[in-house]
């Protein structure tokens, strides 16, 4: 149901990802209209992620999918998100920065009765069901920094798409 993996990235791709979050033009997006805004930073065209990320992603995916979105969430302490869906058929999340236990800023998922929580340790990958319903927490101390998560929603690929044409003579 849900999956992780730790020190997900090699140390110079995590690097190339956490500075990508350096100056960056963030913009306010909510999850579900209910005022719980957070931030996004969207790079689904941007060859490294599409391209680069992915490949190391579709090796630990139990399926064919493509990539629907690729974005970076931004969270300031005290801004936590609601929960929500994502309306794909899995979600991939990276956590960015570092953070410390004390912080807080975990993932919360619920699937019927049962509630999973993740902290958000510096190069964790989680992969979930993007139907489950989840919700980020910010950090908790007004001085800790922003939490930055990357996300992939992906959708599925029929086998189709694969097919091989043959030609007659």
């Amino acid at each position: 149901m849900i999956e992780q993996y730790d020190n997900f990235l090699d140390p110079k791709d995590l690097e190339r990802v956490v500075n990508d979050t350096d100056d960056v033009s963030w913009r306010i997006q909510s999850s579900n209209g209910s005022g719980n805004d957070f931030l996004h930073y969207d790079v689904s065209d941007r060859e490294y992620y599409n391209k680069h990320l992915w490949g190391q992603l579709r090796p630990i995916l139990d399926g064919d999918y493509k990539v629907d979105e690729i974005y970076f969430n931004g969270q300031w302490p005290g801004r936590d998100g609601s929960l929500h869906i994502d309306n794909c058929v899995r979600t991939v999340l990276l956590y960015v920065n570092p953070s410390r236990p004390e912080w807080g800023g975990f993932t919360q998922l619920i699937s019927g009765d049962e509630q999973i929580i993740i902290p958000p340790v510096q190069n964790r990958l989680i992969v979930f069901d993007g139907n489950i319903q989840h919700k980020g927490y910010a950090f908790s101390n007004q001085n800790c920094p922003m939490r930055i998560t990357l996300a992939f929603k992906l959708k599925w690929e029929p086998h189709s798409m694969y097919t091989v044409e043959t030609t007659t003579q």
